[in-house]
């Protein structure tokens, strides 16, 4: 069977995308990917190097803003899905199934399928109704249009068994959910960091709304402490210029997903701060909470948010009050728990390995393909 993922990023990394299309590969299904890039930077048809396995990926250049909000890139948006609607008409022979993730692709993804006879599945990452941003009116409409997709769809994933609340409005024919946990991979290449400072690591999207500049300024006046942090996003600019001038400040970059996992294995501490207020943040499954449990790395989150409950009913860090004195409590609270960090550590490995390895989701995204 072939499969064609749709995803409005350029997918550079997007780990989420690249482990279920590995999966398939793996099972001997041809796949390929349709990506968004925003910024221009890549060809437009390549292939993800540096796999297990070699997909093709059609990149569409369309100039747009991560974190634009609805009015901003409405136009934009539009272009991507008319790109989107005219390469599945014009290869519609070369695929049967169509993997659609989140609303900005699973709309023509479903138009499409309907119109070529092909199997829709909705990866929903992140719901576009909770909050949608944009007038409330529209807001309404797309909230309809999204639960008529999930209904249509042959199937829907979602990312946490909680995210059920949130489309409980819908109505599914078939769900999955897939955690967004790691694949194993080879962490033998550590990074030689300061053994005598305690390391604190976040590599991800660089927002506000992430409590990144925040973390800075905590760390920044503790010669103690260091911290790692690397990714891409609006804050990226902010973050280069602050390291070059506090020690105990490193920026990365955009790093790939493996070095990522270095990195983060080489650290101490890991967190994963999202804005409670935001409504797709009680539901995430942050990407940073499966890593730390596979690398069995304490960890630092915000109460109410994606979960935070497993943090605390495992006793795997410390949950926090989104508040610049509460992060710093917490650091303070887990570095005083140093001799706990062993135990910590073989807590948060055993459950990976018993409840959310990569190797169990594999599973479950084999079985969902073979019954379409």
């Amino acid at each position: 069977m072939r499969v064609v993922f749709m995803r409005s990023n350029p997918v550079s990394p997007d780990p989420r995308v690249e482990k279920e299309a590995d999966c398939l590969v793996k099972n001997n299904w041809h796949v390929q990917i349709l990506a968004w890039d925003r910024d221009g930077k890549y060809k437009t048809r390549a292939q993800l190097l540096e796999r297990d396995h070699s997909i093709n990926i059609t990149r569409f250049g369309i100039p747009a803003s991560f974190g634009g909000g609805f009015q901003k890139n409405f136009f934009p948006l539009l272009k991507f899905q008319i790109r989107l609607f005219r390469w599945l008409l014009r290869y519609k022979n070369t695929y049967d199934i169509i993997h659609a993730c989140d609303f900005d692709t699973a709309l023509v993804g479903t138009i499409c399928g309907k119109l070529l006879r092909k199997k829709v599945i909705y990866d929903v990452f992140d719901s576009i109704t909770a909050p949608f941003n944009g007038p409330e009116s529209i807001g309404k409409i797309v909230e309809n249009i999204d639960i008529r997709l999930m209904n249509n769809a042959d199937a829907v994933i979602i990312c946490t068994e909680k995210r059920k609340e949130q489309i409980a409005k819908a109505s599914p024919k078939k769900i999955e959910v897939i955690y967004n946990t790691p694949r194993h991979v080879n962490l033998n290449d550590e990074v030689n960091l300061n053994s005598n400072k305690v390391k604190i690591a976040y590599v991800g999207i660089l927002t506000k709304e992430r409590f990144v500049s925040e973390l800075v300024q905590v760390v920044k006046n503790n010669p103690s402490y260091e911290l790692h942090i690397g990714g891409f996003g609006e804050l990226a600019d902010e973050l280069s210029r602050v390291s070059k001038v506090y020690d105990n400040i490193r920026f990365y970059g955009k790093i790939p997903y493996e070095k990522t996992l270095a990195l983060e294995n080489s650290c101490d501490i890991m967190t994963a701060i999202y804005d409670p207020r935001v409504i797709n943040h009680y539901y995430a499954a942050p990407n940073k909470f499966y890593e730390a449990l596979m690398l069995g790395k304490p960890l630092i989150m915000v109460k109410n948010t994606g979960m935070s409950e497993v943090v605390a009913e495992n006793d795997l860090g410390e949950l926090i009050d989104y508040n610049s004195e509460s992060l710093q409590k917490a650091i303070d609270r887990l570095v005083s728990r140093k001799k706990e960090w062993p135990e910590i550590s073989r807590k948060m490995k055993l459950l990976y390995s018993e409840n959310y390895s990569w190797g169990k989701m594999e599973k479950r995204i084999t079985e969902l393909y073979s019954s379409l």
